[in-house]
């Protein structure tokens, strides 16, 4: 199994990786875990922000009590006023054009899932483009809505319509959680696959939880296989030791 930085390029300093995804697609926690994992393979520091405005899971500040001293100190989160988290337009931070456009760190960055979350990022297009930038839709095929291919151009045209951005990538992220089998895997990988061919789009990575990684290493085709990547799924982790998650 592959290091989830190295899937994808290992980003440099000044870059921006946004990650957008229908709701229950598993984005917020592919940015965690990206941001993570750059943390472990390179020297650079890495903001994680959270621009979700559709409906924020769980709150990310909650996650450093996870994460080890180093991690959490090479960490820089950025999100909503709590206060604000559930207003009836976007609210971001004041000086969040300037952590996007900042040069000193990799930014990685959560954006709300359907047309209208990802639209609230398009006020942000000049600073993103402004840099070198990747977007990149977080699929699992197994919510609903994701199981044809017809939905998935549908969902793939609402957002890049609403972000009015580039998309650089799929991500495949099919699971049923604890429940999730190698032929669900490999099946959300062909229908991902399937859709990447269509719009000329590369799968960059195929990811699993640590809870079923070992039934279905050994069992997924060698296209699926070769872009494998074991994830921690935070928003379980949280809910468990009494997160403030909000649904």
């Amino acid at each position: 199994m592959r290091e989830l930085a190295d899937l994808f390029g290992r980003p440099r300093t000044g870059q921006s990786i946004v990650f957008a995804g229908p709701s229950g697609s598993g984005k917020t926690e592919v940015a965690i875990n990206l941001a993570l994992s750059l943390i472990r393979v390179t020297t650079s520091p890495v903001t994680l922000c959270d621009l979700d405005v559709v409906k924020p899971y769980f709150r990310l500040r909650d996650m450093l009590r996870l994460l080890t001293e180093d991690e959490a100190g090479r960490l820089t989160i950025v999100e909503p006023e709590r206060r604000l988290l559930h207003a009836d337009i976007p609210t971001f931070p004041r000086n969040l054009h300037a952590l996007l456009s900042s040069r000193e760190t990799i930014k990685v960055i959560d954006v709300g899932g359907d047309a209208i979350g990802a639209g609230a990022v398009a006020q942000f297009r000049e600073t993103i483009i402004a840099s070198d930038y990747s977007l990149y839709i977080v699929v699992n095929t197994l919510r609903p809505g994701m199981d044809s291919a017809d939905g998935l151009k549908r969902m793939l045209m609402a957002i890049r319509s609403g972000a009015r951005l580039e998309v650089t990538g799929l991500v495949a992220n099919t699971n049923l959680q604890a429940e999730t089998t190698a032929e669900d895997v490999q099946r959300g990988y062909d229908a991902v696959k399937a859709l990447g061919d269509s719009e000329g789009l590369p799968v960059v990575a195929v990811l699993v939880s640590p809870e079923y990684a070992d039934q279905v290493v050994h069992r997924l085709a060698p296209g699926a296989a070769g872009l494998l990547s074991v994830i921690r799924v935070f928003n379980r982790i949280l809910d468990t030791v009494g997160s403030q998650t909000e649904f």
